[in-house]
């Protein structure tokens, strides 16, 4: 590295405390310090990586791999995002991967102003995240998630919480989900100093 990045140390820092308020402010900062084509092209690679999870649950939403395409083909949004977007889709993670899509397609538009667009891109990014934490916890607890959809509303008697919520705190406490997370964001400051450099 050329020079030093304080956002890059700040990410490093708190990837193991899974502090995601400071680690999506770092982003912010370090992507602002990135041409935003080359944030773009990490999301969309990342975007990408995840898409075939994504269709698999969701037959027929070409929708998504036609939004990646026009991203990075043209590097700006399609004038109207697909009304597909907005529907539900199924899998665990998907919500976050759908968020994240749309997130990217806001950091194309060409009228938002660059901080704006490199927020957006950090959203994406996080977003991306998620959606792989999910789908690998619930992948590994299935049943968590057919209770999460069937029994999600009731009230655990033992918490007073939902059963989406007691599921949820499950899934982020999760000794598998903390590992995970905290090397996807290592991995990504990695992927950004790379690029930096």
């Amino acid at each position: 590295m050329s020079a030093p990045y304080p956002a890059i140390t700040r990410l490093r820092v708190a990837a193991p405390l899974r502090e995601w308020g400071e680690l999506q402010s770092a982003l912010t900062d370090v992507l602002m310090e990135l041409e935003y084509f080359a944030g773009l092209r990490i999301a969309a690679e990342r975007a990408y990586a995840q898409l075939a999870a994504f269709e698999a649950h969701n037959a027929g939403a070409t929708w998504a791999r036609q939004l990646l395409v026009s991203l990075v083909s043209f590097g700006m949004a399609p004038a109207e995002l697909p009304a597909e977007a907005g529907a539900q889709h199924n899998g665990a993670g998907a919500s976050n991967y759908v968020l994240s899509l749309l997130e990217l397609a806001r950091s194309a538009e060409r009228k938002t102003p660059l901080e704006n667009r490199i927020r957006f891109l950090a959203n994406a990014l996080a977003n991306l995240m998620l959606a792989d934490l999910a789908a690998a916890w619930y992948g590994a607890n299935p049943q968590a998630w057919a209770e999460q959809h069937t029994r999600g509303a009731e009230i655990d008697p033992d918490s007073g919480l939902t059963i989406r919520q007691v599921i949820y705190t499950r899934f982020w406490l999760d000794d598998a989900t903390a590992t995970r997370d905290t090397a996807a964001w290592l991995a990504l400051t990695d992927q950004i100093e790379r690029t930096l450099d």
